[in-house]
């Protein structure tokens, strides 16, 4: 489906609908009629887009981002729409419903969302025996978190997570991803980087299978937060980084500050994002590992945007906000654009990766 058939006749039914309402109908109109994928959607079938993580190999780099199929219902699909690979979760050890309702929001100026859904999910027992029977379309990455209780803490935490993590780790997955980023939480965003150093470690102990874990860094870190983040973890053998996540900041938005304010607070994802997720992956390119990977995610709606993240450090991007504002047709426009931009360029896909902040070392 070309972006503007669904700008004119199918966005403007789904958005007289409440954001969260027309989530769930999309949701489950893809998880039940796969049919209408097939028509709706289509993968890139260039071989110039191929790509290996962490051994699977991959049609294209564009990724689905966490928080759009969170309990695993559309694993057996999402080829059909486009992606290369997806980010199911965030997963919690505890079934929980999140925050009161309501809890998404549409910011059509800015073409972001604000969310505050709290971390609502099925938990890590009923997911993991789903994903268990589940035949993977593509190649799936699980992003869990500590459930959304602030009486568990400490060491409680600690084993929150480790529980997730072990009802996941025997999974045909691709990568682990641990979510020290969510804003929509009652206690926010992680700033103890020795906290997650102790949760990596736990983590890495039951990793017999040496499964890839990821961290999830948020783009309001401090610089010096994120150089501990990825000292922390470097040292325990992490193999990248998801940058970035949700932003509780509402800078240079056009939404009047009013309707801010009366919509309340909440992590906004979309276009506004951009500079912020670029920021963490320059800062993150130079003091990872070179054989650690990044994930470039945050206002990524076009092939010079994925473009961007790619010579910005990343190897891969997530996408989700920009599929509410253009359809799912485009994971193909955009590697149909990233294809033409590459050529253009006279770069490969490989090559483009970190080159902005290489010719600048450079010079």
């Amino acid at each position: 489906m070309n972006p503007s058939i669904y700008k004119s006749l199918i966005r403007p039914i789904l958005f007289r609908l409440d954001a969260e309402q027309a989530h769930l109908f999309v949701h489950g109109l893809a998880s039940r009629c796969r049919p209408l994928l097939s028509i709706a959607g289509k993968g890139y079938d260039g071989d110039d887009l191929h790509c290996d993580l962490f051994g699977h190999n991959l049609s294209n780099p564009v990724g689905l981002a966490a928080g759009f199929d969170k309990n695993g219902d559309l694993v057996e699909v999402l080829r059909d729409i486009g992606f290369g690979f997806a980010e199911i979760g965030s997963v919690t050890a505890l079934a929980k419903e999140g925050n009161p309702k309501p809890r998404l929001f549409r910011l059509q100026k800015d073409a972001a969302i604000i969310n505050r859904m709290g971390l609502n999910g099925e938990g890590a027992d009923r997911i993991a025996e789903k994903l268990e029977r589940s035949k993977f379309s593509i190649p799936i990455g699980v992003n869990i978190a500590k459930t959304n209780d602030p009486a568990i803490s400490g060491d409680a935490a600690v084993k929150d997570m480790v529980y997730t993590f072990s009802k996941v780790s025997n999974l045909p997955l691709a990568y682990v991803t641990i979510n020290a980023s969510c804003p929509n939480t009652q206690e926010g965003i992680v700033t103890e980087a020795a906290h997650m150093r102790t949760v990596f470690t736990e983590v890495q102990k039951l990793n017999t299978r040496q499964l890839p874990i990821m961290v999830k860094l948020s783009p309001d870190s401090s610089q010096s937060l994120l150089e501990e983040m990825v000292e922390a973890a470097s040292a325990c053998g992490l193999s990248g980084f998801v940058c970035g996540n949700t932003s509780t900041s509402r800078e240079n938005l056009t939404t009047d500050s009013a309707t801010l304010q009366a919509l309340g607070n909440g992590g906004l994802s979309g276009a506004p994002l951009k500079s912020k997720a670029l920021r963490i992956c320059q800062i993150v390119y130079p003091l990872k590992k070179p054989a650690q990977i990044i994930i470039g995610c945050g206002g990524v709606s076009s092939g010079m945007d994925v473009y961007d993240f790619l010579t910005a450090g990343a190897s891969f991007v997530q996408l989700y906000t920009a599929l509410v504002y253009e359809g799912p047709g485009l994971p193909l426009l955009i590697c149909q654009q990233l294809s033409q931009i590459l050529r253009q360029n006279g770069q490969t896909l490989q090559q483009a990766v970190g080159s902005k902040l290489q010719s600048t070392a450079s010079n």
